[in-house]
């Protein structure tokens, strides 16, 4: 999973570093569009923009906007401290770091959780991540809804964090602030267990 907003991208286009990574992995990418600055008409041209240039199997989620998510019929991703919006979402994901926020999350039905953090972040400087035992016991409480892991991923430690019980990793400036964004999905998804 891609988690994407304009400031990671090193003054490129958000829709031309998205449509590069999700290409270097044949589409087979979640991306999460998490910009809070943009107005709700520029966010969904943007949307629409990307789903334009997409491969069609690329899910495209947007960040604590439900009435767009809505609007463009795409999936919702809620932060883990905002309160459950009404009405029926594509794909409803939350973000979750511990015992309560997991609880939240599956009273919400959602169909995914990302769990975090789990190693130390350039986003969070001087914070320890919470590690792969963390993951391991919240990926337990959420029982057979996917869970991502996110916070200092790389293609070193992609790999821990599923064996850890992660099914998928979420990521941003390893591929939003890459020199390559193809290429860096594709690194970081062939790191993953077949």
């Amino acid at each position: 999973m891609l988690i994407a907003d304009r400031q990671g991208t090193n003054g490129r286009p958000l829709a031309d570093v998205i449509v590069r990574a999700a290409n270097g992995v044949g589409g087979r990418l979640m991306v999460q569009i998490r910009d809070r600055e943009l107005q709700d008409l520029e966010l969904m041209s943007l949307i629409r923009a990307v789903q334009r240039r997409v491969p069609p199997q690329t899910v495209l989620m947007v960040n604590n906007r439900p009435d767009i998510a809505r609007a463009i019929e795409i999936g919702l991703h809620l932060p883990a401290a905002v309160e459950t919006p009404r009405g029926q979402y594509q794909l409803l994901g939350r973000s979750v770091h511990d015992e309560h926020e997991a609880d939240i999350a599956l009273g919400d039905e959602v169909d995914y959780a990302i769990v975090g953090t789990i190693f130390e972040t350039t986003s969070h400087p001087g914070r320890a991540g919470a590690g792969l035992v963390h993951l391991s016991e919240i990926r337990s409480l959420m029982g057979n809804i996917a869970c991502y892991a996110i916070g200092g991923i790389t293609t070193e430690n992609a790999r821990s964090a599923i064996e850890a019980g992660a099914w998928g990793v979420a990521v941003r400036s390893a591929i939003l602030s890459a020199d390559d964004p193809s290429e860096a999905a594709y690194q970081l998804h062939s790191s993953l267990p077949k």
